[in-house]
């Protein structure tokens, strides 16, 4: 059946040329077409082959094969059939839960099909557990309820009570007959019967054997061989023939609009003349079926193959019946050329592959719930294209070597992805069958906040960064989804933008893909972070303060911040007796708006003289259609070329937020190769009208405007409510903490070793990062790579998903640090998520873990070592939700409604009980409110249970809580200089746990909030740190404040509150910077108590320190002289490393020790071992022992000198100990990238090395009531002799003394001289080392006048604003000061007891700028020598006490004063410095500021 084939046709013909040889062009082509048809209809020989005109419609296509199909007989039946699934009016009657049916009749196992039965199943049973109960159940008989089954084994009984009945019938007919003295005939008929049963028995077990035989062999063979299905390919055959027709007919309905749509540019149409799928039918090779799955899932492989030009299964008639596969196309070539088409051959083609198949069953119809299909290997496919000369003529392309193997590769390369193992395409059945999920449209709405990012690094060196958001599902090779503006040249970008994003389903990865916009080249990537969709089903729809690292090549170039929440479409609801709930009304939704095609349009260009008609169209149009939403181009179809009626079929979704305020508009456009396209018509409408023709007019044709024709369109609404989203989303970019997680970090093994080219080994640490935030770290170990740490570091947590991950880095002073591996730790792991009864959630600890986990790169490849810790969580405290009178309102009407309904419930009772007796309301009954009792208090316990501690206010008592988490939002810093800087938080930390994006300018706005960890409130310092972002160096700070963690609690107890906490506005302080002249720091604080928890003692602040330690006296030692005294000294360990030794005293049995005192750092006071050796001292010889043993420590008081007598392994000892908690200096030391080895004595808060009395130094030399912290470790800490550590932190004690006292205040104020000698209390400063608040800042006032100085308000962290200027406040003036050396005391050799020749040697910097004369012969010198020098703020004055010698001379002790911290103009320094190394003595010093 030939039909007429449309020549090309030129629009603009000028009639240049003949028409005969326009005719004979056309009439070649008709000839050329029957010629093809008939010879396919003659090798057909009566099997269907359909060929048609090309240039006929779809329909007309469709219609013309259905004509020909295979004509099926029908029956007609009057009764009225419901369709197979559909639903019944009536539901019928629910099986009781008692009735045993189906799976329930035989096992106690929940039923398979049952998801929630088997959810819960599965939190008790592993997998595989799983799976061998179901699969030994299997070939169980079922349940016995009998006692005796339960003992005896089948394999003895028919049914056991069977064969004892037989056995005592058969006795006792037995006996019976022997009473009556019958015959010998009598007991052959009792045991005929008897062995007839048996041989009835015996029948039917070995019956029951060969069946539970054969069944474990059809099990065993199922596992290992492929069954052969001849009986489907029989059925396939036989319904082939049948159904080729119809499947033929779908395709042709849909194959013009798909040609049209990927006609390439070259090509001027493409059209189907001739479509045949063949007489074969495909077949099944063989089905392998795997019987230990899952009980719910079914798993199979089949071997499948599509062959048509085999002929060996097939008889000689079949073989001459038989049509292969045969597709005929015609093309045009040119644009607008006159000529006629050209067919192309699509023919013989094969395919054959293996598939696994899995059915996920369930317990509703149609029962299978999901189908999941995958190759196993590659499918082979052949076929043959002859592009020119058709079937006979024809050249077939693939023999052009490498084409064919090209086109596979191509195919194997788009397939894989999708469904090549380990990838499966998944098919929801249910939900299709339900029609409630079209694979392609949109089935919700993820409605994505997306507020900033931090730290993005750029991919390429030129130009500045300018960066945007993509937001794509699957991977980011899909198509763009929605995008952010670009924001102009920043690394740390604040978007603020919420976009909505259309989603089919929550099973894929969601991509945030950061990029770069560049000008006159393509934009740069700059990472990508993703989001697992199905985090957010598991999350109830709504993920807040997402924290995504963005990464580049498996490594981190950023992080952004985000809030995501889904909306899923509303649909109608089936009730359990057949009912449908319509779906929710919403005046927001997503709209599927489908542009089918047009039908007799172009009339004006169709009706132009001139023009050659095509065969079969009726009009040269080359139509398009470009649909608008509210005036924003939204789709744009293909060009249907040369026809008055073109078929699109395409559509376009997007969501509507306002349903009342959307218009639509399709435009009819006609493509014109030389020239402007032209319109031919245009249609426009409301959403409402189109909804209210479509719906209440059932008419989906318009006419259009401005020209001819009709257009067929089509609109689906699906409403989406956003219930609760405006509420949801405005909570900004920080969380409050649901509470915190302790990380106990042990040790590591097999490390790899990254300095092995420099001959050393890695210094490894671990950092636990959230992010890109470092939120904690250990020390480094050197020169270790089984590295054992024992710290615990506590991060706070803000959601469930704020995974944390495990970063071991090798440390290095001079380069950056380097990677040597990670893990990860799931929050969920060691938390959960639950609602109470209100609907209110709660985060409760599950079981600490503990576990070793393998060391991963970035890459996510194993090999790096392993690292042991655990872990585990604590809640932060949780109030309840406070109803507001809205809520109240709410509930006191739903409490009516339901009170109502039970009266009237009980009402309709009584009457059908007694209908005679009327149902009266009692008096009492109509007394009865209704209205729901509140609480009239503050709830006494939190969501967790536990007790809430009050003031007498009823306000929560932040100051009974020791634990906690502190917020602080760093709002503003000025500085007196344009620079680029970032703010660091830390707390009773020598790291930064959180630390803002770098700004660069004098008046820095940060606005961003972190947090830390406090373990013991009375004991932590606050320490808020701004320094150069590229700089770590602690010693290039531009300035810091610090302040006591219990003064900031205080402040916010004493803070008025707020009358709704919703409104609550941050309350801003202003704070003085140190080290920083003119630089203001404007800080707010939040403080959240922490329950379920108990500090470890071990971790407690007070377990590290400074032990002062003075010997008295010693008695009861033996004497080892032959004068039978002894020379005793005594020698201190701490730890097992020498910390002091003290004086020789001659001939002494009970020494009396002068002047014995010195300072030992101890890490860890519970477990450190204090031990002393008392030796007697030969001058000739090895010395003796006389006495030894340990020095309890660990239930030292605090701050409380003590005296104690000391039992020892040969005598006694009398000492003074005084134990001042501090956070130490921390010891760091490692090997550079030369090899070399340098020590940083990092100060308690990795503050710079110009701190004085606080003991926050770090680098160079740091005074700390008059001590030098020098290297080398003694028990984790730093060996200190003649004075304490001031206070590391300055966390406690702030130098020694009572809580809140210190030794020279930071920032030089107060004016008392400070006196380093310990042997006398220090009194209390007449200065805190926080000031008191002044009255705060609002946050709305701070917004309005945020560039204004207060001054009121401003704070330093000693000292207000009224105290005099400081000479030395200005580092880069100078200032004259006059030093005095008085004299020095108690110096000795620590070599060798002798007296020296001693003087003092100054040096500033590397200048010696005084030396005074040395003395003879003299252990306690007085020189009183004076000279006056010029000092800046942050100069350092190093004292050496040298011993003169005639040839060289040998240093006794150093010491080291920083000028500005103890001396100002009026205030001057007058004490004693110990010497370092400890024991060798001490210098008196004067200085004062000379101001004339």
């Amino acid at each position: 059946m030939a039909g007429p084939i449309a020549p090309v046709t030129n629009a603009a013909n000028n009639g240049n040329t003949p028409s005969i040889t326009k005719n004979e062009i056309v009439q070649e082509s008709k000839d050329l077409h029957k010629a093809i048809n008939t010879a396919l209809e003659n090798e057909a020989g009566g099997a269907p082959v359909h060929t048609f005109n090309p240039d006929a419609t779809a329909e007309e296509k469709k219609q013309e094969i259905l004509k020909s199909a295979t004509p099926t007989t029908t029956t007609t039946d009057t009764t009225v059939k419901k369709t197979p699934g559909s639903f019944v009016k009536e539901a019928a009657p629910a099986i009781p839960d008692w009735y045993n049916i189906g799976w329930t009749a035989f096992s106690n196992l929940p039923n398979p099909g049952d998801e929630k039965a088997m959810a819960e199943f599965l939190k008790t049973h592993t997998p595989e557990q799983v799976k061998e109960t179901y699969y030994n159940s299997r070939s169980s008989n079922g349940n016995v309820d009998d006692f005796i089954a339960q003992f005896v084994n089948e394999k003895y009984f028919g049914e056991w009570y069977h064969n004892c009945g037989v056995v005592f019938v058969c006795i006792f007919f037995t006996w019976l007959l022997i009473k009556l003295r019958l015959g010998l005939m009598s007991c052959f008929i009792v045991g005929a019967f008897f062995a007839t049963y048996y041989r009835t028995s015996i029948k039917r077990t070995r019956r029951n054997a060969r069946d539970d035989m054969s069944r474990q062999v059809s099990l065993t063979r199922l596992e290992t061989d492929v069954e052969t299905v001849g009986w489907m390919n029989l059925f396939l055959s036989r319904f082939w023939l049948i159904f080729e027709p119809v499947l033929s007919a779908q395709v042709i309905g849909q194959v013009d609009t798909i040609l049209a749509e990927n006609t390439p540019s070259f090509l001027d149409s493409i059209r189907m003349s001739s479509f045949t799928l063949g007489t074969k039918a495909p077949s099944v090779d063989g089905i392998k079926v795997y019987p230990t799955s899952a009980p719910d899932v079914v798993c199979m492989d089949w071997k499948f193959s599509f062959i048509p030009n085999d002929v060996l299964d097939m008889t000689k008639r079949e073989a001459q019946n038989k049509v292969n596969p045969k597709i005929v196309l015609t093309i045009r070539v040119g644009k607008g050329m006159i000529g006629a088409g050209m067919p192309i051959l699509l023919e013989d083609i094969a395919f054959s592959g293996t598939m696994r198949i899995k059915l996920k069953l369930f317990n509703e119809m149609p029962h299978v719930k999901t189908v999941e299909v995958s190759f196993l290997e590659k499918p082979h496919f052949d076929y043959v294209l002859k592009p020119v000369g058709g079937d006979t003529f024809g050249f077939d392309i693939n023999s052009i070597p490498g084409l064919q193997t090209f086109i596979q590769d191509q195919v194997h390369a788009n397939l894989g992805p999708m469904m090549y193992a380990p990838n499966v395409f998944t098919l929801d059945v249910a939900a299709m069958m339900a029609g409630g999920v079209d694979l392609e449209a949109a089935n919700g709405v993820l409605a994505v906040t997306l507020y900033s990012a931090n730290g993005l690094k750029a991919n390429d060196l030129f130009g500045s960064l300018d960066p945007y958001c993509v937001f794509k599902v699957g991977d980011i090779h899909n198509p763009e989804l929605a995008r952010t503006n670009a924001v102009e040249n920043s690394n740390n970008p604040k978007w603020n933008e919420t976009h909505f994003v259309l989603l089919n389903n929550l099973n894929d990865m969601f991509c945030f893909q950061v990029m770069d916009r560049n000008s006159g080249r393509n934009d740069a990537e700059v990472g990508v972070a993703n989001l697992s969709l199905k985090d957010i089903k598991e999350s109830d729809n709504a993920i807040e303060g997402l924290n995504l690292v963005v990464l580049r090549s498996g490594k981190p170039v950023g992080e952004i911040k985000a809030d995501v929440r889904y909306f899923p479409v509303a649909l109608p609801e089936k009730k359990e007796d057949g009912t449908i709930i319509p779906a929710a009304e919403s005046n927001s939704g997503v709209v599927r708006f489908s542009v089918l095609d047009c039908k007799d349009i172009g009339g004006a260009i169709t009706g132009k003289k001139g023009v050659i008609p095509i065969i079969g169209s009726g009009g040269n149009v080359d139509a398009y259609a470009i649909v608008k939403i509210n005036g924003q181009v939204k789709l744009r179809t293909n060009t249907f070329k040369r026809s008055v009626n073109p078929r699109w079929n395409k559509f376009v979704e997007f969501f509507v937020a306002d349903k009342s305020n959307m218009n639509l508009e399709v435009t009819i456009m006609n493509a014109v190769d030389f020239g402007d396209d032209t319109v031919l018509g245009t249609w426009s409408s409301s959403l409402l009208d189109m909804e209210d023709q479509l719906v209440n007019q059932k008419n989906d044709w318009w006419s259009l405007t401005g020209g001819t024709g009709k257009i067929h369109l089509n609109m689906t609404w699906k409403p989406v409510p956003l219930t609760g989203f405006s509420a949801g989303l405005t909570r900004g970019s920080y969380r409050r903490p649901i509470g915190v997680v302790r990380v106990q970090l042990n040790n590591a093994k097999s490390l790899k070793n990254v300095e092995v080219l420099t001959g050393g080994k890695s210094d490894p640490y671990v950092r636990v990062m959230s992010g890109l935030q470092s939120r904690g770290q250990t020390d480094p170990i050197l020169d270790d790579l089984d590295p054992v740490w024992d710290t615990a570091i506590y991060v706070p947590v803000h959601s469930i998903r704020e995974d944390l991950t495990l970063e071991i880095m090798d440390w290095n002073d001079v380069s950056d640090d380097k990677f040597l591996g990670m893990c990860e730790l799931l929050i969920k792991d060691i938390a959960c998520e639950k609602k109470n009864e209100d609907g209110e959630i709660v985060y409760e600890s599950l079981a600490a873990v503990n576990r070793t986990a393998e060391l991963m790169s970035h890459e996510r490849k194993s090999g790096r070592g392993a690292l042991s810790y655990s872990a585990s969580f604590h809640p932060t405290l949780a109030l309840a939700h406070i109803a507001t009178e809205e809520e109240l309102e709410a509930r006191k009407k739903e409490a009516e409604k339901k009170e109502a309904e039970k009266k009237e419930a009980e009402k309709k009772e009584a009457e059908k009980n007694d209908p005679k007796k009327p149902a009266a309301a009692t008096t009492e009954e109509t007394l009865v409110t209704t209205e729901p009792i509140e609480p009239t208090g503050p709830p006494t316990h939190d969501l967790h249970g536990e007790l809430i501690k009050y003031t007498d206010d009823n306000r929560i008592n932040l100051l009974a809580y020791e634990s906690g988490v502190l917020t602080v939002k760093i709002h503003q810093v000025v500085l007196p200089h344009k620079t680029k800087a970032v703010a660091e938080i830390l707390v009773d930390s020598n790291d930064a746990q959180f630390r803002t994006s770098d700004v660069k300018g004098t008046t820095l706005t940060f606005q961003e909030s972190g947090d830390a960890f406090v373990k013991e409130m009375e004991f932590s310092k606050l320490v808020v740190r701004v320094r150069d972002p590229k700089d770590d160096n602690d010693d290039h700070r531009i300035g810091f404040w610090t302040g006591r963690v219990h003064d900031i609690v205080q402040s916010i107890q004493t803070r008025p509150a707020p009358e709704n906490e919703k409104e609550a506005t941050d309350v801003i302080e202003e704070y003085r910077l140190l080290d920083c002249a003119g630089g203001l720091i404007r800080l707010s604080f939040k403080f959240i108590p922490i329950v379920q928890f108990k500090l470890d003692p071990s971790e407690s602040l007070e377990n590290q320190g400074n032990l002062t330690v003075t010997a008295l006296s010693a008695s009861g030692l033996k004497g080892a002289d032959k004068s039978g005294t002894s020379d005793p000294y005594c020698v201190f360990y701490v730890n097992d490393e020498k910390a002091y030794k003290t004086e020789t005293y001659k001939k002494q049995l009970n020494p009396v020790f002068k002047n014995e005192t010195f300072v030992a750092a101890v890490a860890r006071r519970n477990k450190a071992k204090f031990h002393v050796k008392i030796y007697d001292w030969d001058q000739f010889g090895a010395n003796e022992l006389l006495a030894q043993g340990d020095i309890p420590i660990a239930d030292l008081e605090s701050f409380a000198a003590k005296e104690s007598n000391f039992t020892l392994e040969g005598g006694n000892i009398m000492l003074r100990m005084k134990w001042e908690p501090q956070l130490l200096a921390r010891k760091r030391e490692g090997t550079s990238l030369l090899g070399s080895t340098t020590r940083i004595l990092a100060g308690g808060t990795g503050l710079a090395g110009d701190v004085v009395g606080l003991g926050v130094g770090a680098g160079g030399k740091v005074i700390t009531g008059g001590t030098k912290v020098v290297t080398g470790a003694v028990g984790g800490g730093a060996k200190l002799v003649g004075g304490a550590i001031g206070g590391g932190i300055g966390a406690i004690g702030g130098g020694f003394g009572a809580i809140g006292r210190g030794i020279g205040k930071i920032g030089g104020s107060g004016n008392k001289k400070a006196s380093v000698d310990m042997s006398t209390p220090v009194p209390d400063s007449p200065v805190s080392s926080v000031s008191p608040p002044m009255p705060p800042i609002p946050a709305s006032h701070y917004e309005q006048n945020n560039q204004s100085a207060i001054s009121n308000s401003v704070l330093s962290s000693n000292d207000s604003l009224a105290r005099p200027k400081s000479v030395f406040e200005d580092r880069g003036k100078n200032a004259t000061v006059k030093f005095t050396v008085a004299g020095a005391r108690n110096l000795k050799d620590t070599k060798r007891d002798k007296l020296v020749d001693p003087y003092v040697r100054i040096r500033l910097g590397k200048n010696v700028i005084y030396k005074t004369k040395h003395l003879k012969k003299n252990n306690n010198p007085e020189w009183s020598e004076t000279f006056v020098t010029k000092v800046f703020g942050s100069s350092t004055l190093d004292l050496t006490v040298r011993d003169h010698k005639t040839l060289t001379h040998t240093d006794i002790g150093e010491a080291s004063f920083h000028v500005s911290e103890y001396v100002d103009e009026g205030r001057s320094f007058d004490g004693w410095l110990p010497l370092t190394p400890a024991g060798s003595g001490e210098v008196h010093i004067l200085v004062e500021v000379v101001t004339k």
